[in-house]
């Protein structure tokens, strides 16, 4: 029985580990999924000036969402990216010609889709599990568009008629941006399509032909609507210059762009990358496989020797980057057409709202840059998933790292702007393997017989010139990833790890109410303030717990731009909302409505028991004319009752052309800090960082919102929860309406999965620990409470300073990480703010910070603290 037993389980275990690791493409949809056509089926979804964002904070926004839905939560990043992709991700659809009322006009693309039959099967998941309810139809199609790759070759409109769709506001054109988007003549580009010496001798060698596209089979053709391709250029009659295009099935009733557009692209400051090899390589090493390629092919087309169909593939490599060297090696070199290349430009030459990205040249290869980044980046984190804490990894925490100048935790030195220097690096990344990985694609790719096939001789070994195609297609690679030049042109590459800030950065969650000045000369005027505000978008930490932003009226404070938890959706908004010009602006009633606006928030945060609260920040974007004396009274009497009634609020001003800057000083605490001369800042982007750095460094608030219940309470109850990033600090008031009748108050700070030091002052905003006006303390271990007792000094009523507050987080360690949903990073340390004792009355109403006397007081206190 024993036997019999051990037997069992060990069938068991084998047919587990089999299907575990054997591959099949029996899932594939061959047809593309109506819930991916629907986007392209329903004008206003597929409609190009209304898209969604295509760039890296747009995708880690929806991702961000999705990871916050109640049934995701519960998922591993696992489950969680390989469901996404199966569910959005479908490469090779392109336009078609069809104009029927009950057809989608687009088409597959067979290379494409081909080859990504075969990367599906590659990848664990399911799309049906995805909650559908977990995103907007706009956010599910931008998914699908960000995700799926494609080269769309139609003309389109603005190519026909130039100087009239140039005036589209999707559209920032230039004279110089013509080419790729509206003149489809004089089109420069970093790549040519002379041949190269290695390409012409492999044709010369191999005597290679195309295919006869009437050859293709008649049941794809009709199955899929596939127009497929007749004559090349009737002027090459030398059919060893004749050029099929990348998208073969194009129907050549379509006008063909000269620049088409490039599909399944993002934006990102390090380049354009290919996003789809990004989460599949991600996807691949959390559940890594390696299968003998006669089990992963199933039928074979061509006769392989039984040494080749022995070959292994592991799905790490070949999700990424050495699927597009297979691809770009088979279907190009028998051309002789360059197999790397080219790059492209966006829309929005700006990177607020990139939404369509044109390629420099005509007839790109299967290997673009922005494939060669995303393969690249796809690769590098896939390797090094293994060693990553995959338990509490967010996909959308490693996005955000790995495209930011911080890099990933834990391993600083993987980051989007240091990709090619760790690609090259053979500690990394082993090119012997890569080279046979992409060889081993290349066999299976080769077997489903797909377009543009070379036909080879029946004389000549197969895999030899495979093997051939694979050397020329990986040394062209090298070749491109060693011309800084070019890669400068698509991003400013980095070596090593980052440079690590001397003291902590300031990174406070905010509420930011961009008031943009109307009273302008022009529309100009208005369009570069919208070009400040969404850079501004772009550079807080904007998101569904975070900080958020608003832009508003100069005439009222009514909203303009609703905030939203995407940041990129947000900046793209912005940008394109038309904001009218008007004869006047009156900003008394923008702070008199920001008053209502702020005495309903705190009903509401009495009412949701909530204890902390990002700060409120107004900046006003005064770039037209300067205000009269009138303006100025009226100004100065809302402001008094708005510091009066919202001590915790804080105004900035950004100010440009002819307003002057002194006007504003008696309204800010700090002049210097707080009010921006636009004129003195080289570009908008760094006006937008340094007035971002500024809101950062504001506090946020802390409170009791029970502190004068007659009611005994669990004050321990209500809690506020703070996640800080190691290497930076948060700052926040314990407003004196929630204390000032506190007589043995304690405040708390219990510190968790890290190391933490908490200052405090009454004088010093933010407290400082090198300074005499602090108090700090720090923790030794994890779950350290750190206690502050009778502190403060005795409050006066009327004339009360808050409790001022910074955290700082150690610089990284390696302490547990952060199991909370809402961290956003695994090595932040949680804070958990707590406090007893603390008392206030029904109808006390704070006054301005402070008073004179009250500061001297409190800074005898201090010191006698110090001393004692």
């Amino acid at each position: 029985m024993f036997y019999l037993k051990t037997v069992l389980v060990f069938f068991l275990v084998s047919v587990n580990q089999i299907s575990s690791n054997t591959f099949t493409s029996s899932d594939y949809p061959k047809n593309i999924p109506p819930r991916i056509s629907e986007c392209y089926a329903d004008q206003r979804l597929n409609d190009r000036y209304l898209r969604h964002p295509i760039s890296i904070h747009g995708l880690i926004s929806l991702l961000n969402k999705i990871e916050n839905h109640d049934t995701v939560k519960l998922w591993d990043t696992t489950r969680l990216i390989s469901t996404v992709l199966k569910r959005f991700r479908y490469d090779g659809i392109e336009d078609s010609e069809s104009q029927s009322a009950y057809t989608t006009p687009i088409q597959k693309n067979l290379p494409e889709t081909d080859k990504y039959s075969l990367i599906w099967s590659l990848l664990p998941g399911t799309a049906a599990d995805f909650p559908e309810d977990a995103l907007t139809p706009d956010e599910k199609c931008a998914l699908h568009f960000m995700l799926s790759y494609s080269v769309n070759g139609t003309m389109r409109a603005e190519e026909r008629f130039p100087r009239q769709l140039a005036r589209e506001r999707s559209l920032d054109l230039n004279e110089e941006d013509l080419p790729l988007f509206v003149d489809a003549s004089g089109i420069s580009t970093n790549y040519t399509q002379n041949d190269t010496e290695e390409n012409k001798k492999i044709y010369e060698d191999n005597v290679l032909v195309h295919q006869d596209a009437a050859e293709t089979d008649e049941a794809n053709e009709v199955s899929e609507g596939v127009a497929i391709e007749t004559v090349l250029n009737e002027e090459e009659e030398d059919p060893g210059k004749s050029r099929k295009r990348r998208a073969l099935p194009i129907n050549y009733a379509l006008p063909i762009s000269k620049s088409p557009l490039q599909r399944g692209v993002i934006y990102t400051p390090y380049g354009t990358v290919a996003a789809g090899p990004v989460l599949s390589g991600i996807a691949a090493g959390l559940e890594p496989q390696t299968v003998r390629l006669r089990d992963w092919m199933g039928s074979v087309y061509y006769n392989w020797s039984d040494t080749v169909l022995d070959r292994s593939i592991n799905n790490i490599w070949g999700t990424t980057i050495a699927s597009d060297i297979a691809q770009s090696g088979l279907l190009r070199i028998h051309l002789s057409h360059t197999t790397v290349g080219p790059s492209g430009s966006w829309n929005d030459s700006l990177g607020i709202c990139p939404r369509e990205f044109a390629l420099h040249n005509e007839d790109p290869s299967y290997l673009t840059n922005a494939e060669i980044y995303g393969g690249i980046d796809g690769l590098l984190l896939g390797l090094k998933m293994r060693d990553w804490d995959k338990e509490y990894l967010k996909l959308s925490d490693l996005l955000s790292s790995y495209y930011s100048e911080t890099g990933v935790a834990k391993d600083r030195s993987y980051r989007a702007c240091n990709r090619i220097s760790n690609f090259l690096d053979p500690n990394k990344v082993n090119h012997n393997i890569l080279k046979e990985e992409a060889l081993t694609f290349l066999v299976a790719y080769y077997d489903k017989d797909t377009e543009g096939n070379p036909v080879f001789k029946p004389s000549l070994d197969k895999f030899v010139k495979a093997k051939q195609f694979i050397d020329t297609t990986y040394n062209d690679l090298t070749k491109l990833l060693n011309n800084k030049e070019i890669i400068r042109d698509d991003f400013v590459p980095c070596t090593g790890l980052p440079t690590l800030p001397t003291t902590e950065i300031p990174r406070t969650d905010t509420d930011l109410l961009f008031v943009i000045d109307q009273f302008t000369f022009s529309n100009e005027e208005v369009q570069r303030q919208t070009e400040l505000a969404g850079f501004l978008a772009l550079d807080l930490n904007i998101g569904i717990t975070t900080s958020q932003m608003e832009v508003l009226s100069s005439l009222d404070g009514s909203v303009i731009v609703p905030q939203s938890a995407n940041k990129a959706q947000l900046a793209c908004s912005i940008r394109n909302t038309v904001i009218s010009i008007h004869n006047q602006r009156k900003l008394h009633n923008v702070l008199a409505t920001l008053r209502t606006r702020f005495d309903r928030d705190k009903i509401e945060e009495r009412n949701n028991k909530t204890s902390g609260a990002n700060g409120k920040t107004v900046l006003f974007s005064l770039s037209g004319r300067s205000p009269s004396t009138q303006e100025i009274e009226d100004f100065t009497k809302e402001y008094e009752l708005l510091k009066n009634e919202h001590p915790d609020v804080r105004l900035l001003f950004a100010v440009a052309g002819t307003v002057s800057s002194e006007i504003y000083k008696s309204f800010v605490q700090e002049p210097e800090k707080d009010i921006f001369k636009l004129n003195l800042f080289t570009t908008y982007k760094e006006a937008a960082s340094i007035i971002g750095d500024r809101a950062r460094s504001l506090s946020a608030k802390l409170f009791y919102p029970e502190c004068y219940s007659d009611v005994a309470l669990d004050e321990a109850s209500f809690a506020h929860t703070i996640y800080v990033t190691p290497g930076t600090q948060k700052f926040y008031k314990i407003m004196p309406s929630t204390m000032h009748l506190s007589q043995n108050l304690k405040i708390k700070f219990t510190i968790l999965h890290g190391n933490a030091e908490v200052c405090l002052s009454r004088i010093q905003e933010p407290p400082v620990s090198s300074s005499a006006l602090s108090v700090c303390q720090k923790n030794v271990n994890g779950g350290d409470i750190i206690e502050f007792t009778n502190y403060p000094a005795p409050c006066m009523s009327g004339s009360c300073s808050p409790i001022y507050v910074a955290i700082k987080a150690d610089q990284e360690t390696d302490s547990e990480s952060c199991p909370d949903p809402q961290c956003d990073s695994p090595d932040q340390v949680k804070v958990v703010w707590t406090h007893e004792g603390m008392v206030c009355s029904k109808d006390f109403r704070s006054g301005a910070p402070t008073q004179l006397v009250s500061h001297v007081i409190l800074l005898v206190f201090t010191l006698l603290l110090i001393i004692f």
